[in-house]
């Protein structure tokens, strides 16, 4: 399914239908045990976090973990006035963290770890290893973690620019990275849902992904006419042993 956003008018709702659509896939991964707590990690403006609130058990709490800094900065604020708006303040713990020193979080004290694009931002194999120790350690025996990534293929429209997600870390690569670390019954679904960007769109979402002019400049004719659509997911589940 392609959800355009055409228009600068057009990105909210693109976006929210978008967040909505995988949500339901987090859900579906996540499964019908009985949730208490969950995790999800790097949820930098809440984009998952709400609609995923929307869809679970009023009784399961989240605790919303983000480090907050460079490119991220502020977005734990936004995050909180989202929740504040939407009276969901009650079931959510915010947690300024980096994901690989969650020295706040107790052993074993949580059902479930989720994250979305967050294993990009952990390029190097150490960085990946300690962030997926601290996963291990904080959830409870037979708890789950669900992480959703872009995939590295690239894509594109018939005249769009070629994007391709980089760093990325595929799933095979992430197979053998959470089985050393511990984790058992890996499996991968895929997200068969993009949002297509019209021109203004693209060239907006291009600069928070670090394009300087110099590159948008170099690729004002193909974004002129076909845009851009952003990557595919792929979705790793895997389990905890008791």
């Amino acid at each position: 399914m392609k959800i355009n956003a055409d228009r600068p008018r057009d990105l909210v709702a693109a976006r929210s239908k978008y967040y909505d659509r995988l949500a339901d896939h987090f859900v579906r991964e996540i499964g019908s045990n009985r949730i208490r707590t969950i995790i999800e990690a790097g949820c930098g403006r809440g984009q998952l976090t709400i609609p995923l609130l929307g869809k679970l058990p009023t009784s399961t709490r989240m605790i919303a973990v983000d480090s907050s800094k460079g490119p991220y900065a502020g977005w734990l604020n936004e995050f909180a006035a989202g929740l504040h708006r939407r009276r969901l303040e009650k079931r959510v713990r915010i947690v300024c963290s980096d994901v690989r020193n969650l020295d706040g979080l107790d052993n074993e004290s949580v059902d479930v770890v989720v994250s979305n694009e967050l294993l990009c931002d952990l390029p190097r194999k150490p960085q990946l290893q300690k962030a997926l120790g601290e996963f291990y350690r904080v959830l409870r025996p037979g708890g789950i973690m669900v992480h959703g990534e872009w995939s590295s293929y690239p894509t594109a429209g018939p005249q769009g620019l070629l994007i391709k997600h980089w760093p990325s870390w595929t799933p095979d690569q992430l197979f053998v990275m959470m089985r050393d670390a511990g984790f058992h019954d890996s499996r991968v679904t895929y997200f068969d849902t993009t949002v297509h960007l019209g021109y203004e769109n693209a060239v907006e979402e291009l600069r928070t992904w670090g394009w300087t002019e110099r590159l948008l400049k170099q690729s004002d004719r193909l974004l002129k006419h076909g845009g851009i659509d952003l990557p595919f997911e792929h979705v790793i589940r895997c389990a905890k042993g008791r």
